[in-house]
């Protein structure tokens, strides 16, 4: 009789190990799931607008977009249709106005500020008195704080009077400045003054 119930016994026991093992890997696979991969983002937003201030509390720039995804551990920020407005102060006052509005399919802003555009970039300068119009590209990286901007692919600058196009392109949008390299082509648009004499 001992031995049928050490049986019975060692039967229970066993029983008990798998369900409490069973249990545990159960919970293992929920914690799993619960812990976030670190290839996903932190949160995702739809029609969002971020707004950045600089120390002085100055707005740098205002950046809309469809969806934004933000990740914590790189920093940085990835928007998916984006319009980013620059900002600058007001040759007649000290007011800030737009001065610079950037689009493109997607963007990234990294945690140092860099904005990587990329997919039908357009930049178009929203100042009346500008030299630079505007700009066409289809990847260019702007640094939001310095506004110094690069493209390592061909791009069309518009300006008063001429149209240029260059395989890359260095300059600053504060300044208006834009320097084409390589294959560079321009065309000059003359303005005629008609007096017509009755």
């Amino acid at each position: 009789m001992t031995s049928r119930w050490n049986i019975v016994l060692v039967v229970i026991a066993l029983a008990l190990l798998a369900w409490y093992y069973s249990l545990n890997q159960q919970d293992n696979t929920d914690l799993a799931a619960r812990i976030q991969n670190s290839d996903s983002p932190d949160y995702i937003a739809n029609q969002m607008e971020t707004t950045l201030y600089s120390l002085d509390g100055r707005k740098q720039y205002v950046a809309t977009a469809d969806e934004v995804e933000y990740f914590q551990t790189q920093g940085d920020t990835l928007f998916k249709a984006p319009i980013v407005y620059l900002f600058e102060t007001s040759r007649n006052s000290d007011k800030l106005v737009r001065s610079w509005r950037l689009s493109a399919d997607q963007a990234k802003i990294s945690k140092d500020k860099i904005l990587y555009l990329n997919d039908n970039v357009s930049i178009q300068s929203l100042l009346p008195e500008s030299k630079i119009h505007s700009l066409q590209t289809s990847s260019a990286v702007v640094n939001l704080t310095t506004q110094d901007i690069t493209s390592d692919t061909m791009v069309s600058v518009v300006g008063q009077s001429f149209t240029t196009t260059g395989k890359s392109l260095s300059g600053n949008l504060r300044q208006q400045i834009a320097t084409l390299k390589e294959q560079v082509q321009t065309h000059y648009e003359i303005q005629q003054n008609e007096n017509k004499n009755n």
